[in-house]
C-alpha cells in the first residue's frame, strides 16, 4: 500500500506566502464576423424555414394509394432455390465426411537463368554502389548551328512565294464561264454487247424446262488393253 507524504502546517503557509514571478500576458478580443457563405446558408435557411411555416395543406390533392404486387421472374425463383439449396447444404455439411490430407512443403530451387539474371543484377548494384564520380571527365558543349542546304533555301523560297500568291490573289480577275453538258451516246460496240446481254437474260429467264428431252445414262467398264496388263505384269 503506497504511502503519500504529509507537508507540515508551516511549511504550507510559508509556500502560499511566498509571491512567486507571473508572466503578463494581453487579453486579445475577437470579433469573428460570419464570412458570405455563411450569411447565404443562413439565409437559404431562413427562407426555407418560412415557406414551410407558411405553406397550406388545403392545397393538397387527395390521392389514392395503390398497393402493387411485384411476382418474381422465373430468374429471380431459380436463383433463390439455389441459394436455398446451397444454404442447406451448408448446414448439413458434417465434417466427419472430410478425409485426413497431409501437406507436402516444396522447395522450388531457381533455375540457372534466375542464377544468371540475379548475379547480373547483383554486379550491377555493386558498380552503381562503388562508382566514383572523380573518375568522370570534363567535356566542353559545343553548340553547332546546322545551315539550310540550297535546295531547302529554294523549296522554302518558292512555298513563300506560293503563300504569297495566294494571299493577294483577286478574285475580281476571273473570267466568266459557260458550262457545256455533253451527252456521250455509246459507240455501235457497246449497243451490239447491251443487246446481246438482253437477250442472253431474256433466253435464261423464259427457258422451259418441259423442253428438255428425257436421256438415259449408259454406265461403261472400259476393259484393260493388251499392253496395260503387260506392264502391270512387268511390275509384279
Amino acid at each position: 500500500m503506497a504511502t503519500s507524504t504529509v507537508k507540515p502546517p508551516q511549511q504550507l503557509l510559508n509556500e502560499i506566502g511566498t509571491p512567486k514571478k507571473l508572466n503578463h500576458a494581453t487579453t486579445v478580443v475577437e470579433n469573428s464576423l460570419p464570412s458570405a457563405q455563411a450569411i447565404a446558408q443562413e439565409k437559404t435557411e431562413t427562407e426555407l424555414r418560412d415557406r414551410i411555416g407558411a405553406f397550406d395543406k388545403n392545397n393538397l390533392k387527395n390521392t389514392t394509394t395503390a398497393e402493387k404486387v411485384v411476382l418474381p421472374n422465373s430468374d429471380e425463383i431459380a436463383h433463390e432455390k439455389t441459394e436455398v439449396e446451397l444454404r442447406d447444404g451448408i448446414g448439413s455439411f458434417t465434417k466427419e465426411s472430410l478425409k485426413h490430407i497431409q501437406t507436402q512443403e516444396k522447395t522450388v530451387l531457381p533455375t540457372g537463368e534466375d542464377i544468371i539474371h540475379e548475379k547480373q543484377e547483383t554486379e550491377l548494384r555493386e558498380r552503381i554502389g562503388s562508382f566514383q564520380k572523380e573518375n568522370l571527365k570534363h567535356i566542353d558543349t559545343e553548340e553547332k548551328t546546322v545551315l539550310p542546304t540550297e535546295e531547302e533555301i529554294v523549296q522554302e523560297k518558292t512555298e513563300q512565294e506560293l503563300r504569297k500568291s495566294i494571299g493577294e490573289f483577286d478574285k475580281d480577275k476571273l473570267k466568266h464561264q459557260q458550262v457545256e453538258e455533253k451527252n456521250v451516246l455509246p459507240d455501235t460496240d457497246a449497243i451490239a454487247a447491251e443487246k446481246s446481254e438482253q437477250e442472253r437474260m431474256q433466253s435464261i429467264t423464259g427457258f422451259q424446262r418441259t423442253s428438255l428431252k428425257k436421256a438415259e445414262t449408259a454406265e461403261k467398264n472400259p476393259l484393260p488393253t493388251k499392253e496395260v496388263i503387260q506392264q502391270e505384269k512387268a511390275a509384279k
